[in-house]
């Protein structure tokens, strides 16, 4: 494509799809809820008092911003008659509730706070990031305003997660086969723009 020249056509989606789409949203963002709340109240583990205190602080953190977005996702999911939002927020076919399950199984110590900060948050900023770039403004405005803030915490929880996981020794370690079944998890839902084979 030359340089200037417009983009692809936003993907038009129909309702089915967006509700689809904003319903594992909402779950996606509940379950990290879920996972950084329960890190956070149970200790996230290490050597380092400091360090493993500090870290537990970031994932109470965590644990409510992501509770904010899955709030922010709810309020987008379509009304219609005869269609119970509630029931539209579930997790999207394939192996992620899995994959996320096996990080709940975790203690909340570095190794699965470690696969959330380096595999989940970044595969879901890339989630938002393509279907940000696919969207149309006409039919999903509302949706990307979500989509932009979205991107800028995750992008903010990433940077301050790996600082203070540098400080835990055995984040990366402990975290690395964690993050890699999590990545396939991604890799084989398809409910997701970003993950969808072209």
């Amino acid at each position: 494509m030359a340089e200037g020249a417009p983009g692809p056509a936003p993907a038009w989606r129909n309702i089915d799809e967006l509700a689809e789409l904003v319903g594992a949203y909402c779950w996606l963002e509940h379950r990290v809820f879920e996972l950084a709340g329960a890190w956070a109240s149970g200790g996230a583990g290490g050597d380092d008092v400091a360090a493993a205190a500090a870290l537990q602080v970031w994932c109470a953190a965590a644990s409510r911003r992501h509770g904010a977005l899955a709030a922010r996702w709810a309020e987008r999911l379509p009304v219609r008659a005869g269609v119970d939002p509630a029931e539209l927020v579930r997790a999207p076919a394939g192996p992620l509730a899995g994959a996320l399950e096996a990080l709940a199984d975790g203690s909340g110590g570095p190794g699965p706070v470690g696969a959330l900060v380096a595999a989940v948050l970044p595969r879901v900023g890339g989630i938002y990031g393509a279907h940000l770039a696919s969207a149309s403004p006409v039919s999903e405005g509302s949706v990307l305003e979500v989509l932009v803030e979205a991107r800028r915490v995750l992008a903010g929880e990433i940077r301050g997660g790996q600082a203070l996981l540098e400080a835990l020794p055995g984040a990366a370690e402990g975290g690395a086969g964690l993050g890699e079944a999590i990545e396939r998890a991604f890799d084989a839902t398809r409910v997701f723009p970003a993950v969808r084979a072209s």
